[in-house]
């Protein structure tokens, strides 16, 4: 059972992370305006630390990506460790974020979602995630059927944490 999390640990927090930098990259001020909206940080510093979270994300995206291909045991390790510590600042950051400021966009990814408690779980569940990945590795000694069903299952865990807030917005109509 440890092989099958440390697969779906090693699959789904690279793929979140890559993706999470595609879709920045394709909305560039996104991030920045949302960190604006949030007004934890000086209006001047929103920019830069908008583009550093950005390049965090596309190192350990890639980095355990690209070790994870080469079946590369430390530098996987390395990079779901360096995953983790982002993740769970930004689960503490989404946290204080949705306490605090009602209403205000999250930014992940590019996107218009409002910064929610979900955001905050999304980003814990990744960080607990990457640390169980940081901690046993990707998985070794396996059949090539039991390391497809690992990716596959770690896919299907990205793609289903990736939703989570969306899926999770209501929308309120007005009554009449």
């Amino acid at each position: 059972m440890t092989g099958l999390l440390a697969g779906i640990a090693v699959t789904a927090v690279p793929l979140v992370l890559l993706v999470s930098v595609f879709a920045q990259v394709r909305h560039p001020r996104m991030l920045a305006a949302a960190l604006r909206a949030h007004r934890t940080l000086p209006p001047a510093l929103t920019g830069p630390v908008a583009a550093a979270a950005i390049a965090v994300e596309a190192l350990a995206g890639a980095g355990g990506a690209l070790a994870l291909l080469f079946r590369l045991d430390g530098p996987v390790r390395a990079a779901s460790g360096a995953a983790a510590v982002l993740l769970a600042s930004y689960a503490l950051y989404a946290t204080y974020v949705s306490r605090t400021r009602r209403g205000v966009p999250c930014g992940c990814a590019g996107g218009d979602a409002p910064m929610t408690g979900w955001v905050a779980g999304r980003a814990a569940a990744l960080s607990a995630l990457a640390l169980f990945g940081a901690a046993h590795g990707p998985p070794t000694g396996r059949t090539a059927y039991e390391l497809t069903v690992a990716a596959a299952a770690g896919l299907a865990f990205g793609v289903l944490l990736w939703t989570l807030p969306n899926a999770m917005i209501e929308e309120r109509r007005p009554a009449g």
